[in-house]
């Protein structure tokens, strides 16, 4: 009796380390501890080690703290510490089978639900995720992190990180997943764009696209001025084009209108940020149509732009609005 009662105590011993066992792949407690003996409060938010003296935080506006670097467009900023962090967040070389966004305090679970795709459309979590949250797996390695409204893959952290000096390249197309990588968008004013609206990029140099984030990343981490060629699905042919990559002037955080080479930069409610002097617009101008069709977000404006490209026009007409005046602006197409 007493040996079968030794024996049962050893088998409910045995299960419970069993149970211990399999709760630790869902514990973050390691991953929260490591958050915070690994970051410092900067004047707004935590920033992580992501070295031994360096950390980095997102922020929308730019930090009034010095910072070594800043990216713009995604609101990543690198700064020096005075601390030596014996432990610090580096990035996962596959993706874990379990996600959660972490910071030092709380700890939601949940699981990456779309890839970041360019500089306008961030990843998203499927459940709220708070300002500097890391995206990670049970490993506490660095998956993304989060703006609040959405999460920066670590691919972009990586390439901010590696980068001297933040520049992302154009070639004037916005795409995304839908019949294939299809040309979504399209900016007008892009000088020698050879795309039109529903072609389906098939290569990149040779390289087969498969998705649209992929395809993005690949143009905007070329060099502006680089020469590349791309294989394209139009009206059932397939066509070679080549393209010219400029400069990126606008996405993420600089609200991406279109209108950046004429200097012109709008915020989400279509009103001016600064004054554009050459075109006698001043800050504080609200956009209200173009080309007779009424804009409210700047969706609406890439979208009614886009469809300028293919038209015989030769200069896009905007109506603004300043203080109850309405005034038009042209803008010429190359």
């Amino acid at each position: 009796m007493a040996f079968s009662c030794f024996l049962r105590f050893i088998f409910v011993l045995s299960l419970f380390f069993s149970l211990e066992l399999f709760a630790s792949t869902q514990d973050y407690k390691s991953c929260q501890l490591k958050y915070h003996v690994s970051s410092i409060k900067t004047d707004t938010t935590l920033a992580l080690a992501i070295n031994e003296n360096y950390v980095l935080f997102y922020s929308e506006k730019t930090p009034s703290i010095p910072v070594i670097k800043r990216d713009p467009f995604l609101g990543l900023n690198l700064i020096k510490t005075d601390n030596t962090f014996k432990h610090v967040f580096k990035f996962y070389n596959n993706e874990p089978k379990q996600y959660a966004a972490i910071l030092p305090d709380t700890v939601v679970e949940g699981t990456l639900i779309q890839e970041q795709i360019g500089l306008n459309q961030l990843g998203k979590f499927s459940r709220r995720a708070k300002q500097n949250s890391i995206i990670s797996g049970t490993c506490c390695g660095l998956v993304g992190l989060s703006t609040g409204k959405g999460i920066i893959d670590k691919v972009y952290i990586r390439h901010f990180l590696e980068t001297e000096k933040i520049m992302y390249a154009d070639i004037g197309i916005r795409v995304g997943d839908t019949k294939g990588v299809e040309v979504l968008e399209i900016n007008p004013f892009f000088a020698d764009s050879p795309f039109l609206l529903g072609d389906i990029v098939l290569f990149m140099d040779n390289k087969r696209v498969r998705k649209a984030a992929k395809l993005s990343q690949d143009i905007l981490f070329s060099k502006p001025e680089s020469v590349h060629y791309f294989k394209v699905l139009r009206e059932g042919k397939e066509i070679t084009l080549k393209a010219v990559l400029k400069k990126r002037l606008s996405g993420g955080l600089i609200r991406d209108s279109f209108f950046g080479l004429f200097g012109l930069e709008l915020d989400e409610f279509l009103k001016v940020k600064k004054d554009t002097p050459k075109y006698e617009i001043k800050k504080g101008d609200k956009l209200l149509y173009i080309m007779g069709k009424e804009v409210n977000t700047l969706s609406d404006i890439r979208h009614v732009l886009s469809k300028e490209k293919t038209t015989s026009t030769k200069r896009v007409s905007l109506l603004f609005q300043r203080e109850g005046f309405d005034f038009f602006i042209h803008f010429d197409k190359p």
